[in-house]
C-alpha cells in the first residue's frame, strides 16, 4: 500500500521532468544565443580578413599582382565594415534592432534553420535571409562573397 502512495506522489513529478526535458530539447537546450546587445568587433573582423587573405596569397604563390589584389580585398573589407561602425545590434526573442546615434530600425525575425548548435539561419520580415554564428567572443554575421569571392564574417562582441 505504501508503494502505491509513493507512485501517486512521484508520477506528477516524473511527468513534469519529462515535459521539461522535451521542451528543452525542442528549443535547442538553452534558448536563443542571439538574444542580447552586440557591437562591432572591428579588430577581430579585420584580423580574420587579413589572415584569410594572407593565407590564400601564400597558398597560391606570391607576386606583385596577388599582393595588389589582396590589398584591394582588405580595402573593400574596410569599406564594408563602415556600415557597422557605431551600430548596436540588439536581438530579442522575436525582433532585431539596429541603432546608430540614437536612431534605428527594428525587424521581426525568425530562425528558420539550425545547421549546427553554433549556427542559425535567420529570415527577416523583409525577406532577407542571413547566417549568424556563435563565436568565442560573441556572435558573427556571414556576408556572402560575390562572384567566386570568399565569404566574410563580421564579428560582434557583447554590448553594454
Amino acid at each position: 500500500m505504501a508503494s502505491i502512495g509513493i507512485v501517486k506522489t512521484l508520477f506528477p513529478l516524473a511527468r513534469f521532468v519529462a515535459g521539461l526535458t522535451v521542451a528543452l530539447f525542442l528549443t535547442g537546450c538553452g534558448g536563443n544565443w542571439l538574444v542580447g546587445k552586440w557591437t562591432l568587433d572591428q579588430e577581430r573582423t579585420l584580423a580574420e580578413i587579413s589572415a584569410k587573405t594572407d593565407a590564400k596569397n601564400a597558398q597560391e604563390g606570391g607576386g606583385l599582382l596577388k599582393d595588389i589584389v589582396g590589398g584591394l580585398q582588405k580595402g573593400l573589407s574596410r569599406v564594408l565594415l563602415a556600415q557597422f561602425e557605431g551600430v548596436e545590434v540588439e536581438f530579442t526573442k522575436t525582433e532585431m534592432r539596429r541603432v546608430q546615434d540614437g536612431m534605428g530600425e527594428a525587424q521581426i525575425y525568425e530562425i528558420i534553420d539550425k545547421p549546427d548548435p553554433s549556427t542559425y539561419t535567420v529570415k527577416y520580415a523583409d525577406g532577407d535571409i542571413v547566417t549568424w554564428g556563435k563565436a568565442e567572443s560573441g556572435i558573427r554575421l556571414k556576408l556572402a562573397g560575390e562572384r567566386g569571392q570568399d565569404e566574410m564574417w563580421v564579428y560582434f562582441r557583447a554590448g553594454e
